[in-house]
């Protein structure tokens, strides 16, 4: 199936249809494939489309990791209800899972009727491998763009260690690391003192 043709300038939030949005998640969810999806529909909304700056589009996927629910459908929906509002929620929603549904049932199906055949248990390691090759890239993505500084890494590090080695689960790793990142992150009093000193000598 060949990729739809990319919007050869950047359009604005609000100002892509409904249409443009439909056709483009039908696309991703007939084409998309094992785990690590966010990565992909980044490189087909940010990279391609040019829809959304990348500035945009990781505060969502730091949404969608932090709250429950699968990452992939969390980042749709900010990606949809950005470019499109509710509606666009529904549509993008729609034309993002029906897809995959009508495919899991089916691969399901001969998965339970031919699962024991050396051929699906090998097809079904090199999809797991692959899978793990898109996750990877997504993180090397995201680091780029989040890990600006060594708070940034200290941040990162203790959050892998809670969930890696002290066996937490990732409520409750956000749990304890969120207000530690929103604690550091606050507004400074000098930039708000700035901000007033700057507009008394305007």
């Amino acid at each position: 199936m060949e990729e739809p043709t990319p919007v050869p300038t950047p359009l604005l939030a609000g100002k892509i249809s409904l249409q443009q949005l439909a056709k483009t998640f039908l696309f991703i969810g007939v084409t998309s494939f094992g785990g690590g999806l966010t990565a992909y529909v980044r490189r087909i909304i940010v990279e391609n489309k040019k829809w959304m700056t990348n500035a945009e589009f990781f505060p969502g996927l730091a949404l969608s990791q932090a709250l429950p629910g699968a990452n992939v459908v969390g980042i749709s929906l900010y990606i949809a209800n950005h470019l499109c509002g509710p509606r666009g929620v529904m549509v993008a929603l729609s034309c993002l899972i029906a897809p995959p549904a009508i495919f899991s049932f089916l691969v399901a199906y001969l998965y339970f009727t031919f699962g024991t055949l050396p051929a699906m248990e090998s097809i079904l390691k090199g999809v797991a491998a692959v899978a793990c090759g898109l996750m990877a890239s997504m993180f090397v993505e995201s680091a780029r763009e989040s890990l600006k500084n060594k708070m940034d890494i200290v941040i990162f590090l203790a959050t892998f260690f809670l969930i890696k080695k002290g066996h937490l689960s990732i409520p409750y790793a956000i749990l304890i690391m969120a207000p530690l990142a929103i604690w550091y992150y606050r507004p400074r009093k000098a930039e708000g003192e700035g901000l007033k000193a700057e507009g008394s000598e305007k």
